[in-house]
């Protein structure tokens, strides 16, 4: 009986202990702290960036004159053919100049006459063995012997063709012997020293360029790229294109570059300062582009915004992000709006 009563009250202390143990509440050391989420933020930063165009270009001489002959004639000598160098000052052309040789000599002889009668006319006035009207036929008389004397000395010097400045030969039409009739075309000459390149561009990127603005200019034959300047902006936008035609300067680096050769002008401009983020940490649904940004107790928040021009690795954000702002980049696996993170700064966001 005594060993009944002893067993039924171990069992009834158990029972107590193990609803004892029940209610009561655990410890605030063994309650789980809430678990943080690892992200990679972005803190964002509005920067200028930088546009580059490329336009097609042509390598132009403007320093290009035809040679043509003033008087007609017969070729006498053209020494220099296509392709050949000369210096400025140097003999292209002569033709047949005999006749005017003695067309000139005969306009001498009359000038030197006409002086002598002036003279002789002169001396008889004071003796009034001339009178004023002889003496005004003779005034007029020499002066139109000095003017056929200017005439004849032009046509001679026309007779002989000289290089106005140092270049190349690009054409020769004509060979010795043959007669040409008065302005016909005989040669090309090139100044390749003085080249430009020539482009248009479009009248919405006018304000992007200005004079002296430094360019690159590409030779894709040569796979050169060179630094140049912006000379000359055209005053007027062709109607029908509407662009605008720009000239730039470059060193004509040892002459290798040809008139007529194609080029690509590279302009690169910085415009107005844009908010600009990863374009990975951008995400959509019914309402729109959001993304994560991050509050002052570090929870991440989900945040609408309007996107803009995309940037390759970058797009534009043109409302719902601001200076300081900070956007989760990485880390949205399990990511929810008001969850805890714990966040790993990327570099300020920049573009170029």
């Amino acid at each position: 009986m005594n060993m009944q009563y002893l067993r039924l009250s171990i069992a009834t202390l158990l029972v107590g202990l193990l609803v004892s143990g029940c209610d009561q509440s655990p410890s605030p050391s063994a309650q789980r702290k809430p678990h943080s989420q690892r992200v990679a933020i972005e803190i964002i930063k509005p920067v200028s960036t930088t546009i580059e165009r490329r336009f097609n270009a042509l390598i132009i001489a403007p320093n290009t004159i035809n040679i043509s002959n003033q008087i007609a004639g017969t070729i006498i000598t053209m020494p220099f053919r296509a392709g050949s160098a000369v210096n400025k000052g140097d003999i292209l052309v002569e033709l047949d100049s005999s006749l005017t040789k003695a067309e000139h000599l005969k306009s001498l002889a009359s000038l030197e006459k006409a002086n002598q009668d002036l003279q002789r006319i002169k001396k008889l006035i004071p003796q009034q063995l001339a009178s004023a009207e002889q003496l005004s036929a003779a005034i007029t008389e020499r002066k139109l012997a000095q003017a056929d004397v200017t005439l004849k000395s032009i046509q001679l010097n026309r007779s002989t063709i000289k290089a106005a400045f140092t270049g190349i030969i690009s054409d020769r039409l004509f060979e010795p012997g043959e007669t040409v009739a008065i302005n016909t075309k005989l040669l090309t000459l090139v100044d390749k020293q003085n080249l430009i390149v020539k482009s248009s561009i479009p009248e919405s990127f006018i304000s992007h360029i200005k004079l002296n603005k430094e360019v690159k200019i590409k030779i894709p034959a040569l796979s050169l790229v060179l630094s140049g300047n912006i000379n000359a902006i055209y005053p007027t936008v062709d109607s029908k294109t509407q662009q605008v035609t720009i000239e730039t300067t470059f060193d004509n680096i040892n002459s290798q570059f040809y008139p007529g050769q194609f080029a690509e002008l590279i302009i690169q401009s910085r415009t107005r300062e844009k908010i600009l983020i990863a374009v990975n940490a951008v995400q959509y649904d019914s309402k729109g582009a959001w993304v994560y940004t991050v509050d002052k107790q570090q929870t991440a928040q989900q945040t609408y915004i309007t996107t803009g021009q995309n940037f390759n690795t970058k797009i534009e954000i043109l409302n719902g992000l601001n200076n300081g702002d900070k956007v989760i980049t990485k880390g949205f696996i399990g990511l929810r709006p008001g969850k805890k993170i714990k966040p790993d700064t990327l570099p300020v966001s920049k573009h170029k």
